[in-house]
């Protein structure tokens, strides 16, 4: 399933991420991998996905969400 599908509260890991070498590039800066473990702290239809990956917060567009795919814990 798709990042963008989990609701807040919602804990998985990262399968894989598609995109572009830019995207994949800024993802891992940021600390998500595959085989990573993320949180969903925040998660609205309209606006970006407020995460918590290893210790920090970070914020994705829906569109970059929509290209990660985890599998539910």
């Amino acid at each position: 399933m798709s990042l963008s599908e989990l609701g807040a509260g919602k804990s998985a890991i990262v399968e894989s991420i598609d995109g572009g070498r830019h995207m994949r590039q800024r993802l891992v800066n940021l600390g998500m991998l595959p085989g990573s473990e993320i949180d969903v702290v925040r998660a609205s239809r309209l606006g970006p996905m407020v995460l918590s990956v290893q210790g920090s917060q970070i914020m994705i567009g829906r569109g970059m969400a929509r290209q990660i795919y985890v599998r539910q814990k």
